[in-house]
């Protein structure tokens, strides 16, 4: 058995305290024994794991407290003390790391010949989160900032080092506080703790605002465009169908609108007092990372009440996060008034092989007007209109803008959970809920879901042949046509996204349905290794659908109606990736027109899952 009977822990100590003076308040300390027991039980963490070691100390009912017996868990987490008397009824449990955990057995529980039962859960309390806090003025390392989770708080040292020490497993929002009072804040999730220890990115604070609103820590915590074509419209048929304006779920600054025609900038004149001319009023923003193949960016646009004597005012501004730039710089202005869309390109080619912020934003006129974008996208030449993206097609899979520039230029997605739910914020308005409202400063088109792990905000849709639905309250739904002859080579539509497959994401689980019990739907799961740009057909290793067989090119045919309202009857087919462990791939997923019957084919995504 451990001695550690010299070693009394202050925390042990403390938890027993208000016993004491509960006992010292009737005006004597009750030492006497009323009997004896056998005390046993398991100790578990919070994850359910069995713990081995845990010091259990006994303690006496004198005023000492002093530890009257000692001992252990065994390797399966068990312990036994027997013939314990009443009189070391006071028990801990103390484990290094752990906060400990103590309990007092009621005096009638002994001398009854029974066995008394604890099973204590401890909490893991020896988890850390790390960080670096420089200046976003000149790089230099900030000392003496205050960098508080809620239950734990760290100073930054002369380096700018600071660790948050014994903390337990969960969420927390860590907030920094700088010298003049401002405030800067980060999640950090449970699931972000490698080895209970949280790395926190390096963190730039200070400093003034780069663009309104935004200094450079702001703007560089903006979200990743993944993806090198966006669109921002509603109320168009194919290409342009609200089905495809996942711009509004962009982050923006000033005021906007999610109209019909796009995604819209406004100029309003009397809210600014003298405004800066070469500083935007309004914009939205996103980090990119610049590559040959994605260095032309494109906007297609119109205006409302811009008029050729006073017209629309727009441009791009660029921060160069890898050089650490501290200030934006221009890449492009232009003035246009006009109905009919226009495409208008900037040139990124001095950003090749930088993470840059981009914003696409309007400057400050006398006259109001609104500046409406229907498209974005990043290609190696200036893109007009509904051109899709150019560039070489992959082998195997020449469809509509999948091409090697395309491919080799998308951001790697973070992600491994993409959920297909709507997490009920549809709000049934017509378009299955894609908010097409004009509501200043309120919910616009998709930015409810933005910040959450839905399909549509990482996964790259194109539209070839039939309008998707992806807000639908049973799950993200890609569609086929009616009547429409079949084609197994090209999907009527389709979702894709870039990986860096390892260890931790070599599996792909499809959780998947279909809205009939007698037609087939048919879908395809592609892999293009950006290595060599040659797209393979995957088949699963396994699937629980009702019926699902090979069919033509590599799609496979699969019936499932069940899931109606209950996640877990979708059907799983799972994909084995790890032939591409350590290379970055594409992942595609189509729907095709399997047969030329009449009536839609649907596949209905409850959620993806890579691990």
């Amino acid at each position: 058995m451990k001695n550690h009977l010299s070693i009394l822990l202050t925390a042990v100590l403390l938890v027993l305290t208000a016993a004491c003076v509960r006992e010292s308040s009737r005006g004597y300390w009750d030492d006497s024994s009323s009997g004896t027991a056998t005390v046993t039980g398991v100790i578990t963490d919070t994850f359910g794991q069995l713990l081995e070691d845990v010091d259990i100390y006994f303690h006496g009912t004198n005023m000492q407290r002093e530890v009257r017996y000692v001992t252990f868990s065994d390797w399966d987490g068990t312990f036994r003390m027997e013939n314990l008397p009443s009189n070391a009824r006071y028990v801990t449990f103390s484990l290094p790391g752990y906060a400990t955990v103590a309990y007092t057995i009621d005096t009638r529980r002994f001398g009854k010949g029974e066995e008394i039962v604890l099973n204590p859960v401890l909490e893991f309390s020896n988890a850390r989160i790390r960080g670096r806090v420089l200046s976003a003025v000149d790089g230099s390392p900030l000392a003496g900032i205050r960098v508080d989770c809620g239950v734990q708080a760290s100073t930054t040292d002369a380096d700018g080092n600071f660790e948050i020490t014994s903390l337990t497993l969960k969420d927390y929002t860590v907030t920094y506080t700088i010298a003049d009072g401002s405030i800067y804040q980060k999640d950090v999730a449970l699931e972000d703790f490698v080895d209970s220890v949280v790395e926190l990115p390096t963190v730039r604070l200070g400093g003034d605002e780069i663009l309104p609103g935004m200094k450079w820590q702001q703007l560089a915590d903006a979200p990743l465009w993944l993806a090198n074509n966006y669109r921002g419209s509603t109320g168009f048929s194919g290409i342009n169908h609200w089905s495809v304006g996942y711009m509004s779920a962009f982050p923006f600054y000033g005021d906007y609108r999610y109209e019909a025609e796009g995604c819209a900038l406004v100029n309003i004149t009397e809210q600014y007092e003298n405004p800066d001319p070469d500083q935007f009023i309004c914009y939205t923003y996103g980090r990119k990372y610049i590559d040959e193949g994605n260095r032309i960016f494109s906007v297609n646009m119109r205006t409302h009440y811009a008029t050729a004597a006073e017209p629309a005012h727009f441009g791009v501004k660029v921060l160069n996060l890898s050089d650490g730039a501290i200030a934006m710089e221009d890449a492009g202005r232009y003035t246009y008034a006009g109905s009919d869309y226009s495409s208008f390109s900037f040139d990124l080619g001095k950003y090749v092989g930088k993470e840059v912020i981009i914003a696409f934003g309007i400057y400050w006129t006398a006259n109001m007007y609104h500046q409406v974008s229907r498209r974005f996208c990043f290609a190696s030449a200036p893109v007009k209109g509904d051109d899709a993206l150019p560039g070489t097609p992959i082998s195997g899979a020449e469809w509509r803008g999948f091409t090697r520039e395309n491919l080799t230029s998308m951001m790697a997605n973070p992600g491994t959970v993409f959920s297909g739910s709507n997490f009920t914020l549809n709000n049934t308005d017509g378009d299955h809920g894609a908010r097409r409202v004009h509501n200043p400063g309120g919910e616009q088109g998709f930015s409810l879901w933005a910040g959450t792990n839905q399909m549509m905000m990482s996964w790259a849709l194109q539209y070839i042949n039939k309008e998707v639905e992806p807000v639908n309250e049973e799950g993200y739904t890609l569609k086929t046509r009616s009547g429409a002859d079949s084609d197994y080579y090209t999907p009527e539509s389709y979702i894709y996204s870039r990986f860096h497959i390892t260890d931790a994401n070599d599996r792909l689980h499809l959780y998947i349905r279909t809205f009939s019990s007698a037609n087939p739907t048919v879908f395809k799961v592609t892999a293009v290794p950006l290595a060599t740009c040659k797209a393979a057909a995957l088949a699963p290793v396994s699937n629980t659908a009702d019926t699902a067989v090979p069919a033509n090119s590599g799609c496979w045919s699969f019936i499932h109606e069940k899931g109606n309202g209950n996640p877990a009857e979708y059907a799983e087919f799972v994909y084995d990736l790890s032939e591409y462990n350590g290379q970055d791939i594409v992942l595609a997923v189509g729907i095709h027109k399997g047969s030329s019957r009449s009536g839609e084919q649907k596949l209905c995504f409850c959620k993806i899952v890579m691990d």
